[in-house]
């Protein structure tokens, strides 16, 4: 994955790094990873101590990113690097694209999951996230503006309702993508679905909040005078 990206960027004359993020994996990962970068020079290898999980480690690569632009993938091979070079085109008019997916190949609990959680920000926050869990190709700002208040992969759907809500612009890029060739999906997880649902109200409320700040401060302001 990691010699694809590295051959299709290079050619396309953009400026850009690959950032790799080992979330304290015990097999050769970091070692592999460690060898790629050690050959290609604009590869940079991070590594967690311990296994921090999908979250922590999204939010280290977003803070570590330099680029005016970022696409975060995986490296389980289901969304493919050239998905990329469909997307960038849009950038022109959007802040955000999301490389939505027409099949997701999930069970039935997980297909369920997923689409409760889509489902929630038009109904709670009156903001089409789209695929809200798949890739994302993101101008920097926006993940550097907004403070966020959830602690699961909720995040991603908290980041693009903060975002539209403050005028960016998002747009969905349907793509077919590939079953995950290893690994184990670990997003419908019991702990994984109350965590999130936490977040939902931790996202509500924040909102709220900050909704009720911003009137009371332009109330404090008072109306401006007419010349």
């Amino acid at each position: 994955m990691l010699n694809e990206a590295h051959e299709q960027l290079s050619g396309s004359g953009l400026d850009y790094e690959i950032l790799v993020c080992d979330d304290g994996s015990v097999d050769n990962t970091a070692k592999i990873a460690e060898e790629i970068a050690a050959r290609l020079p604009r590869v940079r290898v991070l590594r967690n101590r311990k296994n921090l999980g999908i979250r922590e480690t999204f939010e280290r690569l977003y803070r570590e990113a330099s680029k005016e632009l970022v696409f975060l993938n995986s490296t389980d091979r289901q969304w493919e690097t050239g998905v990329l070079f469909q997307m960038l085109p849009l950038m022109d008019e959007f802040d955000i694209v999301i490389a939505s997916r027409r099949k997701k190949h999930y069970g039935l609990a997980r297909s369920f999951t997923s689409w409760v959680f889509n489902l929630i920000p038009p109904l709670l926050f009156g903001v089409q996230t789209y695929d809200a869990g798949a890739v994302k190709l993101v101008r920097r700002e926006v993940i550097k503006r907004f403070a966020l208040v959830s602690r699961s992969p909720f995040t991603e759907a908290e980041r693009l309702i903060r975002a539209e809500r403050a005028g960016y612009r998002i747009a969905s890029h349907p793509v077919n993508i590939s079953e995950r060739g290893s690994g184990k999906a670990r997003g419908a997880k019991l702990s994984s679905v109350i965590e999130a649902g936490k977040d939902v109200v931790r996202v509500w409320l924040a909102l709220r909040r900050e909704t009720r700040a911003a009137r009371a401060a332009a109330e404090s302001r008072g109306p401006r005078a007419q010349l």
